[in-house]
């Protein structure tokens, strides 16, 4: 075997240190990679090797020992380099294309593309899609329940159902209820959400102040948003694991997000605008609460265009290469299915 050079060396031993911490969760001495038959070095030079890489800022020492583990920009430029060569494996989205045929809705797509990434993987699935367009608008219903409070109804094409609450700062009277009431059904009722939001955008111009602000706190919120987004997760559980924390009130509190996940939506967006596989490794989730969480993400299409977003969710000590290579494949399998070309 022909010894590798300075940096070649330093590549390997940093990769060691990674792959050793991914593994074992400790620390790794310089006699152990010494060992290893890629290295064909001297513990001395191992050690003046890792000195260099800790002045990088790659690895340190949790210790006074002289065991070394990666840092977060380590870890970082690790994940970067698979992200670059991310490699499929034949009978795994052989399984996964069959799986995913068999769901005939989207949802039901969805749901088991979340069950199916969290076996894989042996983590947390996650799936985020906002509540279809499609559906076409029947009618809407505006009952107030007290002064201040109001139930907002949207029936579509297929009966279903949707409610909202609607608290209110004051009393709004009976002709503003009706003026409101005739502008949803004007705008909305016979078109989909997607199209009804484009119309009554414009019909928001041309209306009292107190009717434009009834429309938007009816329609979910201090602005339109008629996509809400449903969630389909699976494997939550696995979250309580002491990679992430011995504090059962952390992690209860980790797991409470899954009921609301609107604060990783930064997260979301991102992964949409640029279509690839994304990992945010702990503090780089902008939430306290999933700082020593990885998230792995990859948005999903139909129709051409991003349909939502498949992730893991799992400790920083992850195997990144098997995580990465089934949110890719799932996410490519799902936007597939979801354009009925299986």
């Amino acid at each position: 075997m022909l010894k590798p050079n300075k940096n070649q060396r330093a590549d390997l031993v940093l990769h060691l240190v990674i792959e050793h911490y991914l593994r074992q969760g400790t620390p790794i001495p310089s006699k152990l990679i010494a060992t290893h038959p890629s290295i064909c070095a001297s513990p001395a030079t191992v050690r003046n090797v890792m000195c260099l890489l800790e002045h990088e800022g790659l690895i340190y020492s949790p210790h006074t020992s002289a065991g070394r583990i990666p840092t977060h920009k380590g870890l970082r430029l690790f994940v970067d380099e698979l992200l670059m060569g991310i490699q499929t494996r034949p009978n795994v989205l052989q399984q996964l294309t069959t799986s995913l045929s068999k769901s005939v809705t989207p949802e039901a797509m969805c749901k088991t593309a979340s069950k199916l990434i969290a076996d894989m993987t042996r983590m947390t699935g996650l799936v985020v899609m906002p509540k279809t367009n499609d559906s076409v608008i029947r009618q809407l219903e505006l009952v107030r329940l007290a002064d201040r409070r109001l139930l907002c109804v949207l029936i579509d094409e297929h009966d279903q159902v949707q409610n909202r609450v609607v608290d209110l700062e004051k009393p709004v009277s009976e002709l503003v209820l009706q003026q409101t009431l005739q502008l949803l059904n004007t705008a909305l009722a016979g078109f989909n959400l997607e199209e009804g939001g484009d119309r009554l955008g414009f019909a928001l111009k041309h209306v009292e102040p107190p009717v434009a602000e009834l429309v938007k706190l009816a329609l979910f919120g201090d602005t339109i948003e008629l996509n809400e987004q449903v969630v389909f997760a699976s494997g939550e559980t696995r979250l309580l694991t002491p990679d992430i924390s011995n504090d059962t009130v952390r992690l209860r509190r980790l797991l409470k997000f899954f009921d609301d996940i609107s604060p990783l939506n930064h997260i979301f967006g991102q992964c949409q605008q640029n279509g690839r596989v994304n990992v945010f490794i702990g503090e780089e989730t902008d939430v306290e609460a999933f700082n020593n969480c990885s998230i792995v993400t990859k948005a999903f299409c139909k129709d051409g265009k991003v349909a939502g977003v498949i992730a893991v969710v799992g400790p920083i000590r992850m195997d990144y290469q098997s995580v990465i290579s089934a949110v890719d494949m799932t996410g490519n399998i799902l936007s597939s299915a979801l354009n009925r070309q299986l």
